[in-house]
């Protein structure tokens, strides 16, 4: 007889795809139920989201475009109404696919963890996309990791009653990195299942360039790591705002978080196209972020 899955996945859609059905139906043999939440797409979802229904999922629609923490927020609430009781629920993007055993590896990192009276807020994979995630150290054999992102992260309902649901605010960006710190303001730890992948794409790879001219190594182009230039408001806006909050008790985290987004942003508008695009949204992000502005962008 095969024991149910104490866990619940709720995945954030929008304008999803064949890749996203596929991906949810492989989700769908690793957990006792899916809750996937269309976050206010333009484009006509109906077609994909009855066949996510067919699949067995529980759909939630919005109306409007709210943001990742809004939409797995709406999507926690509808798991927990649902008859299954989940224990956990993971939060997932639409793009990404679990391995074989993933949940099962994220669960037994979490029962040794809780055997050793450590505190756990999160289980993290070991690497995604074979990528390691970032660790700070270990107790007594368990990794403990370091900032997590939000896709693949399994969260024990129990936590989400002492720490409360995502922030909404942030809309996008940094919305792990803010869980993550406030379970650490509140003695909870990140860990990671060491031996647990997840296929996720981390932004976008383009070739290195300046003035048009390909940076090539051994012959081959030189890849540059970069996300959408919108996305730059969020991130540098966001930072700002989870500093003001917690670097009275995160310092190190403020600081190391702000030297790594301007080395990036460094890095990216030196080699990656799209230099002015990207540079106007960090600026309007880092002039939002001063002024304490949160939600969606509003055009100005």
């Amino acid at each position: 007889m095969q024991i149910k899955s104490p866990v619940t996945a709720v995945i954030s859609l929008y304008n999803p795809n064949d890749e996203a059905v596929s991906n949810c139906a492989a989700l769908i043999e690793q957990v006792g139920h899916v809750v996937a939440v269309d976050d206010g797409s333009p484009q006509d979802t109906s077609e994909i989201l009855g066949r996510l229904e067919n699949l067995g999922a529980t759909v939630v629609r919005m109306r409007r475009n709210s943001g990742i923490a809004s939409a797995l927020n709406a999507g926690i609430r509808a798991a927990r109404a649902h008859p299954s009781n989940p224990r956990f629920i993971m939060t997932m993007d639409q793009d990404s696919r679990l391995e074989p055993g993933y949940t099962s590896k994220l669960l037994a990192a979490y029962e040794s963890a809780m055997a050793k009276s450590i505190r756990v807020a999160m289980v993290a994979p070991g690497n995604i996309s074979g990528i390691p995630t970032r660790r700070r150290g270990n107790i007594d054999g368990t990794v403990l990791g370091g900032e997590p992102i939000q896709s693949g992260l399994l969260i024990p309902v129990e936590v989400l009653d002492s720490l409360g649901l995502l922030m909404d605010e942030l809309f996008i960006d940094g919305v792990d990195t803010e869980y993550y710190l406030r379970a650490r303001l509140d003695a909870q730890e990140s860990i990671v299942a060491s031996d647990a992948t997840l296929d996720h794409a981390l932004g976008a790879m383009v070739p290195a360039s300046i003035f048009g001219i390909k940076i090539s190594v051994l012959g081959r182009n030189l890849p540059v790591r970069t996300a959408a230039s919108y996305r730059y408001y969020y991130i540098f806006r966001n930072r700002l705002l989870l500093v003001r909050r917690y670097w009275r008790s995160q310092p190190g985290w403020a600081l190391k978080g702000i030297l790594a987004d301007y080395r990036h942003l460094a890095i990216v508008t030196t080699l990656a196209p799209d230099r002015g695009p990207r540079l106007t949204s960090a600026m309007a992000g880092v002039r939002d972020g001063l002024r304490g502005v949160s939600g969606p962008r509003v055009a100005s």
